[in-house]
């Protein structure tokens, strides 16, 4: 039989569990703010309707990152 891998549920997560998905949280915010910069100074830049469109991705996925990070945050003081 195939074994199912082992994906990472939030109300099943450990402490320790939890502690790395919110340093692999931050790094991805930290790349989205990177590559939303990026995207806003070729915006400035050119005047551009793609770097408009990929802006408004970005700001939509940080938020999304962001929220994620909340619940995060919130189970890591539900377990300590």
């Amino acid at each position: 039989m195939k074994k199912q891998k082992k994906r990472f549920v939030l109300a099943e997560a450990s402490l320790n569990e939890v502690n790395k998905q919110l340093n692999v949280n931050m790094f991805v915010i930290g790349v989205l703010v990177i590559m939303l910069f990026l995207d806003l100074a070729h915006f400035i830049k050119e005047y551009s309707v793609f770097y408009g469109v990929l802006v408004a991705i970005m700001i939509v996925l940080l938020f999304f990152t962001l929220k994620s990070r909340k619940l995060l945050k919130l189970r890591k003081q539900e377990l300590s």
